[in-house]
């Protein structure tokens, strides 16, 4: 994105005022982006960021295989899709993804023990899982490729988490300790060279994650998806069958500004309390 600088000089002359441009040239400059790791302090109902339109046209839904711009212009690479990853419960980051946030969802919304199931991320990406089931305290265990534990943290209250930093490349598994008949998640650490470039991120924006809603409530939090330092870089409509027919969600698969973990838990916190105020 540049900015065009245009000079104009002024000379008087006499009585008369006359307007003689001497040069009109143009200069690029890079516009300055905040710090990844400030705090941003811009909270729903004050100062909300303008709308960005995302690499999926916002918070509308994809198409599979994705666009072809990211947030600020774009590398022309695909970029995050909402379908595509509700439909695999995977998703994909490179190497501008710094934090991956993984739900503990309210099980009034999804009945699974985490959101996404399966991840790869990029040597030295911090994972953080964060409780977002009001009902009940969760835990976590990674256990890598011989069935080792290599983190473990058993008690996670609802609206805190917990961080671990993948810096050894390899296949992880992370299950929940208070949920052993749940399927446990599956977690791959590749080389930066063997991560896609992702078009919907970049250095400006080093986290992301997914968070679901009453689809009835898309409205809602579409605007307070654009506060916070957060961005909806695409969103899907999941339609219910059978027992929970009606109670249709919405996935967004979000980016946000910030890289410092109490800041990343304490923003994803009170989106969760938007989230209960709508579902009780």
């Amino acid at each position: 994105m540049k900015m065009i600088a245009t000079t104009i000089a002024v000379t008087t002359l006499s009585l008369a005022i006359l307007l003689v441009i001497v040069g009109m040239g143009a200069k690029s400059e890079s516009l300055i982006f905040q710090s990844a790791n400030a705090q941003v302090s811009v909270f729903p109902g004050t100062q909300p960021e303008q709308p960005s339109t995302g690499p999926s046209g916002g918070t509308t839904g994809g198409t599979a295989g994705g666009p072809s711009s990211g947030p600020t212009g774009g590398t022309g690479a695909p970029g995050f899709n909402a379908k595509t990853i509700s439909e695999q419960n995977s998703i994909q980051a490179d190497a501008d993804v710094k934090n991956l946030v993984i739900l503990v969802p309210n099980k009034k919304l999804v009945n699974q023990a985490f959101l996404p199931l399966e991840a790869t991320v990029v040597q030295g990406t911090n994972v953080i899982w964060v409780n977002g089931d009001p009902a009940a305290n969760h835990g976590v265990v990674v256990k890598g490729n011989s069935g080792q534990s290599v983190f473990s943290n058993q008690t996670i209250p609802y609206k805190n988490g917990t961080q671990f930093t993948f810096d050894t490349i390899g296949k992880y598994t992370f299950s929940d300790p208070t949920s052993t008949a749940s399927t446990p998640g599956t977690i791959n650490v590749v080389s930066p060279q063997n991560a896609p470039d992702n078009g919907s991120t970049n250095s400006t924006m080093p986290t992301a994650g997914l968070f679901v809603v009453p689809a009835g409530d898309k409205a809602y939090f579409d605007k307070h998806f654009s506060t916070l330092g957060y961005h909806a870089a695409d969103s899907n409509i999941i339609k219910q069958t059978g027992a929970t027919q009606g109670n249709d969600i919405d996935l967004y698969v979000y980016i946000q500004k910030s890289g410092k973990y109490d800041t990343i838990l304490h923003r994803t916190a009170v989106k969760l309390g938007f989230l209960q105020s709508k579902t009780g």
